[in-house]
């Protein structure tokens, strides 16, 4: 008997064959549990659950977690030996001599502001990184523009009335395209402390170095932008991946400052 399925208004849902088709507990999904209430959803790959969020069963959540994770801690290892090894390389084979001597004139103990903000800019990318943990359990990897969606919304409902579908950014024509400039906008914010922070103390010594950072950085951000708005969510990578590893160079030369300070090495 289905005469105990009820759906959202704005949701329609033909009877289905029972092989095509699921039972779904609104538990886990946001919704709270209702006496025998249940709703009937989409059980394929592609399947939206009644609260319009792309359906995952426990151990899709529980894969995704997983990898998240595993994605998480290379991002924040990765890229920062990269960042160092190219930082090394700034160092080694530019005007190794004059960096030598900067470094030297900052004084014995500014090696521990160095290390205060490289721990600083790594909290920071932390902070960007840790939500991807729980964003792999709610939207899909492969959702298209649902992704650029930080946080989602639900619609408050009078006691005892029929929960609603969530509520995320309009994702289609110029609305959509105004949602998501500004998000890369907000993604900007999102990093940018950091990033003003290792500027300024990594220039102390790697002047021009820093410059050229500073001017290949920003062209990752615009790049970022443009085409985050234009082309949608996955056409920002390359914007993404340009921005992210200056960012880690950056830290790389602030980190090394510090190495040089503590050790007295010449390089």
């Amino acid at each position: 008997d289905l005469s105990c399925l009820r759906c959202p208004p704005s949701i329609s849902h033909p009877i289905p064959d029972q092989g095509a088709m699921a039972m779904y507990s609104p538990v886990g999904a946001g919704f709270p549990q209702n006496g025998m209430q249940a709703m009937m959803i989409e059980s394929g790959p592609n399947g939206v659950g009644a609260n319009g969020l792309p359906f995952m069963d426990e151990d899709e959540k529980d894969s995704a977690r997983g990898k998240m994770i595993g994605a998480v801690i290379g991002l924040l290892t990765v890229p920062r030996v990269l960042g160092f090894l190219v930082a090394w390389a700034i160092a080694h084979f530019g005007s190794s001599l004059q960096y030598t001597v900067r470094i030297r004139a900052l004084g014995d103990d500014m090696g521990y502001l160095y290390i205060g903000a490289y721990v600083f800019s790594f909290m920071v990318s932390f902070l960007n990184k840790y939500p991807m943990v729980y964003k792999g359990q709610v939207i899909k990897n492969g959702s298209g523009n649902l992704s650029s969606n930080m946080q989602i919304f639900k619609v408050l409902a009078a006691p005892g009335s029929q929960p609603l579908p969530y509520v995320v950014l309009e994702d289609e024509g110029t609305v959509g395209e105004y949602n998501r400039a500004n998000r890369s906008l907000h993604h900007f914010n999102e990093n940018v402390a950091s990033v003003i922070v290792n500027i300024v103390l990594a220039g102390r010594v790697f002047a021009f170095p820093v410059f050229i950072l500073v001017c290949i950085f920003s062209f990752g951000r615009l790049l970022h932008q443009i085409m985050y708005a234009e082309g949608g969510y996955g056409k920002h990578g390359l914007g993404f991946a340009v921005s992210q590893l200056v960012d880690t160079i950056l830290e790389g030369l602030v980190l090394f400052i510090a190495i040089v300070s503590f050790s007295g090495w010449a390089f």
